[in-house]
């Protein structure tokens, strides 16, 4: 089932609507300083600013902030320091991480300050269809699981993410392919 789309642009969240929020909007919210994706960073930006003063609920997976956190030092990591350590795991060992990590947990914990974490049990989720998903190469694991939160608490999904176009749920988007493929 495709999921429904709705444009950030002109999303009016409600007092007390619960949207859980993916690792890419993240990285535009706190990003990285190497980050070289800034395209986007205004647009969610803005519909987070709204999201708060509309009292929306921001949730928060786990799995989201360990994505993050991971995703935020890899981009230091490729953009400065990839020349000095070769391996990833070289740079996560070196005196150089620490500065990197300080960063990251400093906006990991602004992140916290928003958000609910959501209260599903892991025993709860359905993990034979998320590894199914992930088999067939229809969905990554991580996403096949939180389309699944998605369904189970009925959260909308804010996520920059073209690959969110199937699994019905409602995503909320300034993405302009996922908006395309998913009216």
């Amino acid at each position: 089932m495709n999921n429904k789309a709705y444009d950030l642009a002109s999303y009016s969240f409600l007092h007390g609507e619960q949207i859980l929020i993916d690792t890419n909007i993240w990285l535009y919210l706190f990003p990285a300083p190497r980050n070289p994706q800034q395209r986007f960073v205004h647009q969610y930006s803005s519909a987070f600013s709204r999201l708060v003063k509309a009292q929306a609920e921001p949730v928060l997976d786990p799995m989201v902030l360990s994505e993050y956190l991971n995703r935020y030092c890899r981009i230091e990591w490729e953009g400065h320091f990839k020349t000095q350590y070769q391996k990833f795991k070289q740079f996560r060992q070196s005196r150089d991480f620490p500065a990197i990590t300080s960063s990251a947990q400093s906006f990991a914990a602004k992140i916290l300050s928003f958000c609910q974490i959501h209260s599903i049990p892991a025993d709860e989720l359905d993990l034979n269809l998320a590894l199914a998903d992930f088999a067939s190469g229809q969905t990554d694991f991580n996403d096949a699981l939180l389309i699944d939160i998605c369904k189970k608490r009925n959260l909308k999904l804010m996520t920059n993410d073209a690959d969110f176009q199937h699994g019905g749920i409602e995503v909320l988007t300034t993405n302009p392919n996922l908006l395309k493929a998913c009216p």
